[in-house]
């Protein structure tokens, strides 16, 4: 069996993440790695104070996996939808050298791309043009839904994308400030605390 370098794009891990794309991306990764696989994760972290542009560094190992964060991604809105998507939040800035570097380092045969949140299109371009293969799992229906599930607002399923249609959706969503809070890292004691009181 050739032994191939495959790049996942997926949500992050337990504990910053949690829920079925996650589960099954880091399922997928480790059946991977025990099949003699080399098995790098990339996910979309959150805000940095120090840089304003989107970029990749090195993160630590979650479960023996390499793992690259992507910092100041786009939106990733999660169920939440957003309300402020316009050509300002979409273009706040890319370093797309970073990704290059990371590229060059892992030399990925392929692209596992399992959600679309947060990936600025310049990193599946560059893929593309250096002739790696992209797989795309859809987990969710982001691109085509920006609260990804094709449920309106009143709760009913969406009889489709259009920009009427997701205007009305949205109008309560939540803004792009609020999804850079709602994915800071130091939220996630909060998140426990918060999920305890609900039961």
């Amino acid at each position: 069996m050739e032994k191939l370098s495959i790049l996942h794009y997926t949500l992050g891990f337990s504990p910053y993440r949690s829920g079925g794309l996650a589960k099954y991306a880091k399922d997928l990764m480790l059946v991977q790695q025990n099949l003699g696989h080399f098995v790098v994760a990339l996910y979309p972290g959150g805000s940095s104070c120090l840089h304003k542009h989107c970029y990749v560094h090195k993160d630590k190992k979650h479960v023996n996996i390499t793992t690259y964060e992507m910092s100041n991604p786009l939106p990733v809105p999660l169920m939440y939808g957003i309300i402020d998507v316009d050509r300002e939040t979409l273009s706040q800035g890319l370093d797309i050298i970073s990704f290059k570097q990371m590229l060059d380092i892992v030399k990925p045969d392929v692209f596992h791309v399992h959600t679309l949140m947060g990936l600025p299109l310049e990193y599946l371009q560059e893929a593309h043009d250096r002739g790696i293969r992209i797989v795309y799992t859809s987990h969710d229906y982001f691109g085509l839904c920006p609260k990804v599930n094709f449920i309106n607002q009143n709760g009913e399923v969406c009889l489709g994308a259009s920009c009427e249609r997701c205007e009305d959706c949205n109008v309560s969503a939540k803004s792009a400030l609020f999804l850079k809070f709602r994915n800071a890292k130091w939220v996630i004691p909060f998140k426990k605390v918060l999920r305890r009181m609900k039961r």
